[in-house]
């Protein structure tokens, strides 16, 4: 027996011996096979102008995406918006008609971080009446001054600067920002904007050199006849026109209020100047905090605007208007019954709004014969729903009247339209 077991204990001992061996011998020869492999690949990357498939392809991924194109910068960094409206007027002694009198088409690009590109395309009434209400470039200075170049919005009250038909509440445009600020008002030229920041209150600031008005300030359409001429973009005297804008903002934007100027020489000579002035104010009253049947701020929007002019002649020889001046006053309350959340006009909308929004208005020019004040005035009362904020349905009693320049009327009407920016 105890020999029998040495036996078996002697070769359990050998062939563990010769296991150990060969485990050792696979381990260094599997060492040996790596290390080989290693040095191949060295060499392969070590060949002088030779680069493997991967390298290849990422080297041209990488010049690629070097390569601008206008496709690329179309994909990348230009935006395309705008906005459409529909309008439909009833008033008394006109026919009631349906007008599609805006389609913008806004284009815009950041050609570079500090160069900024952005238009503003207008077709108006559907008849093929095209006009670049902005074209212009900006170049990024520093936040208290940046350039801007090209076809420029007048900063001539918050309105000019603002008024796309989706941001306003009602369906017509004030009096005021028809004739006394021309509304829609642009002009080629240069100038420089900017923000100081002093505490809780942010000044902005835009001064520019454009072209100018021209001829035709007239009794019944004050600046506007003159603010058309514009189209042609080029001057009609040597002298330039200068303007600004200062806005003052508070209370997280609750409160804005600007003021401006414009001078410049309007007559084919040169000789006679108008001098433009604006100011606006806005308030927003915070009268809830959501959730419940106030759904914003109960906001007052106040805006006057004056003109000044030499008694000259236009070119038809009939004399200028010397003066003219408007304001406006609108009042917005925006609401939503939480019981409609769930009918068709609110569900799977976030913040439906409806809005009941008067608006008193009124302007007079000067006759430059009988230096008689021309007056025209008007008050409106306006309800819109907003399924959401770029999208309003609008409508508005309207109650006008005026003196004889004007037709010497009055008149009521309805006035309804479909606004969306897009």
């Amino acid at each position: 027996m105890r020999i029998s077991f040495a036996v078996a204990l002697l070769s359990g001992f050998l062939w563990s011996c010769g296991f150990a061996e060969e485990a050792e011998k696979s381990t260094l020869e599997r060492l040996k096979a790596l290390e080989k492999e290693m040095e191949g690949l060295k060499k392969d990357l070590e060949k002088d102008g030779k680069e493997s498939p991967t390298a290849e392809a990422e080297k041209e991924d990488t010049k690629d995406r070097g390569r601008v194109t206008a496709v690329t910068r179309l994909i990348n960094r230009t935006r395309v918006g705008g906005y459409l409206d529909l309008e439909f007027t009833d008033f008394q002694r006109q026919n009631s008609t349906f007008d599609n009198h805006h389609l913008i088409v806004q284009v815009s690009s950041y050609i570079h971080e500090r160069l900024f590109f952005n238009s503003e395309i207008e077709y108006e009434h559907g008849a093929g009446e095209l006009k670049v209400e902005q074209a212009y470039l900006d170049f990024l200075i520093h936040d208290m001054i940046n350039f801007r170049g090209g076809v420029l919005l007048m900063p001539m009250g918050k309105l000019n600067i603002l008024h796309d038909s989706d941001a306003r509440d009602l369906t017509l445009r004030p009096l005021a920002t028809r004739y006394i600020i021309p509304t829609t008002w642009s002009d080629l030229g240069v100038g420089f904007f900017g923000s100081f920041f002093l505490g809780p209150v942010t000044l902005n600031y835009e001064t520019y050199i454009v072209n100018g008005l021209r001829e035709n300030i007239n009794v019944k359409n004050g600046l506007r006849d003159s603010a058309d001429e514009l189209q042609k973009l080029k001057d009609n005297n040597s002298d330039k026109s200068y303007l600004a804008r200062l806005e003052a903002v508070a209370f997280d934007g609750k409160v804005t209020f600007g003021v401006a100027g414009y001078r410049g020489r309007f007559d084919n000579d040169g000789k006679h100047t108008v001098f433009v002035y604006a100011a606006d104010l806005t308030i927003a009253f915070p009268l809830g905090k959501g959730g419940g049947w106030i759904s914003g701020p109960l906001e007052l929007r106040i805006e006057a605007s004056r003109f000044t002019a030499d008694r000259s002649r236009t070119s038809g020889g009939a004399e200028t208007a010397p003066r003219g001046q408007g304001a406006f006053a609108q009042l917005s309350f925006h609401f939503f019954p939480p019981f409609l959340k769930e009918s068709f006009l609110g569900l799977g909308f976030d913040n439906p709004t409806f809005t009941l929004v008067g608006l008193w208005d009124a302007t007079q020019v000067q006759d430059p014969v009988s230096h008689r004040w021309n007056h025209q005035r008007r008050l409106s009362i306006g309800f819109n729903f907003r399924p959401i904020e770029q999208v309003a349905f609008k409508v508005e009693y309207v109650d006008e009247d005026s003196d004889e320049k004007y037709g010497n009327f009055e008149q009521d009407g309805v006035a309804a339209s479909i606004a969306v920016g897009f």
